[in-house]
């Protein structure tokens, strides 16, 4: 499943007004594809021009992307 998203600023401004926060909203549909429920635990991991979102699960965590 592939869908575009647009990260939104969020949180408080600086004092030049800039965000230095965002989300991203994912439906219940998209997380039920990757095995995931609202509220569960997550590791967010950033490589080069990737944001790679996994259940936060010790035993079956995944190390090579």
């Amino acid at each position: 499943m592939v869908r575009k998203k647009k990260l939104s600023p969020s949180g408080a401004k600086d004092d030049n007004g800039e965000y230095h926060n965002v989300h991203v909203n994912l439906h219940e549909d998209e997380l039920a594809v990757a095995g995931m429920e609202i509220g569960d635990d997550v590791f967010v991991r950033v490589r080069d021009g990737k944001i790679i979102i996994q259940k936060a699960d010790p035993e079956t965590v995944e190390h090579d992307f």
